[in-house]
């Protein structure tokens, strides 16, 4: 298949679990889920000190990792997608590749251990898809 095809496949997969992971983040707790809505309120309400500024809640500190995270997956889609218009024989690129691709597939097994198997599968494949795209020329 040809590598502009993959990269841009890979491309799709990482802006989908972007996507997937933004709308998530920002959607509020059912209320009818009694037990989370608990849970989330007393993260809310436990303050951790940080070393530097003001306390934070587990609640935000647990809300700028997935906005992180987010940003990380849009940075790494567009990035995948400008690979995919650039000529891929600059050494510089080719290493930006292979370093982004390792990148989702920590995010992939990471994903896969602790949270759920969609992006974790969708993470690793674009991932897979950029290192045999690295190692291929």
């Amino acid at each position: 298949m040809n590598k502009k095809i993959l990269l841009r496949i890979a491309a799709g997969l990482i802006l989908f679990t972007c996507m997937g992971h933004t709308i998530g983040t920002f959607m509020p707790v059912p209320q009818e889920e009694v037990e989370l809505v608990n849970t989330v309120n007393a993260m809310k309400s436990a303050l951790v000190p940080m070393p530097i500024g003001k306390k934070q809640s587990y609640f935000d500190i647990f809300f700028g990792t997935n906005i992180s995270l987010s940003i990380y997956l849009l940075v790494t889609g567009l990035s995948f997608l400008l690979f995919a218009s650039a000529d891929n024989t600059n050494t510089t690129i080719r290493k930006m590749l292979l370093l982004q691709s390792l990148g989702l597939i920590g995010i992939a097994i990471i994903s896969g251990l602790y949270f759920f198997p969609m992006p974790a599968i969708c993470t690793g494949v674009a991932g897979i898809m950029g290192c045999l795209i690295y190692f291929r020329d």
